[in-house]
């Protein structure tokens, strides 16, 4: 790969990873839903620096192409993001629906009390 390319796809790996850091450390996102973005970029960031082990996982694989082997990899790790963050927002759904029905009833029997008085 040309060195450019690998210098400014460190760059961007780099500044994504200090920008998540940055999300994290601000409170704007939990650690929990950032490792796998973590994990990504550092995943990046050793393929970047030492493409020879895209080379040597992606002969022993049986990948022709070691591009193709980048593109398996980078769809898996996007696929698991995408899930965790679908079972994150159903969790909160729930949440959200039993707070409702929640108030609902308290609601109610702050009705029902204001009627006896």
């Amino acid at each position: 790969m040309n060195l450019i390319l690998r210098i400014g796809a460190a760059l961007f790996f780099g500044g994504f990873l200090v920008y998540v850091l940055r999300l994290v450390s601000n409170g704007k996102m939990l650690l929990k839903y950032s490792l796998l973005w973590i994990l990504m970029c550092m995943a990046a960031l050793i393929c970047d620096l030492c493409p020879q082990i895209i080379y040597s996982c992606s002969t022993a694989i049986g990948f022709v192409n070691p591009a193709n082997f980048l593109f398996l990899g980078a769809i898996v790790l996007l696929l698991a993001i995408s899930l965790s963050l679908s079972v994150a927002v159903s969790r909160h759904v729930l949440a959200i629906k039993n707070l409702t029905h929640r108030i609902a009833l308290l609601e109610k029997e702050l009705e029902k009390r204001s009627d006896h008085e």
